[in-house]
């Protein structure tokens, strides 16, 4: 793990880590099972595009860690009985400028 709670003005990730050549930038969610959305849709388009900012002001104070950018979700999700960790690489995609 290279960062846990970074932050720079308003942008926070949750944890930053390096995966071989990925930089990995994961979001943790928390939520009580039932989950009534798909728990890998939990990042909404404003998150997204937050993480994508903070993974670059990082990438900008951290030159020598310039590696491929891989956006990563962690639910954990909780129930009675205890709780669940899912993980979905590659969650979403930068969208290119225009789109």
């Amino acid at each position: 793990m290279l960062a846990r709670n970074w932050r720079i003005g308003r942008l926070e990730v949750d944890l930053i880590a390096r995966d071989g050549p990925w930089l990995v930038i994961v979001e943790i969610k928390t939520r009580t099972e039932p989950v009534q959305a798909d728990w890998h849709r939990m990042v909404s388009r404003a998150q997204q595009d937050r993480l994508i900012r903070a993974a670059r002001a990082f990438l900008a104070r951290h030159p020598e860690r310039s590696l491929e950018v891989r956006f990563d979700v962690v639910a954990v999700l909780r129930n009675r009985y205890g709780h669940r960790i899912l993980h979905t690489e590659s969650a979403f995609y930068p969208l290119l400028p225009g789109r």
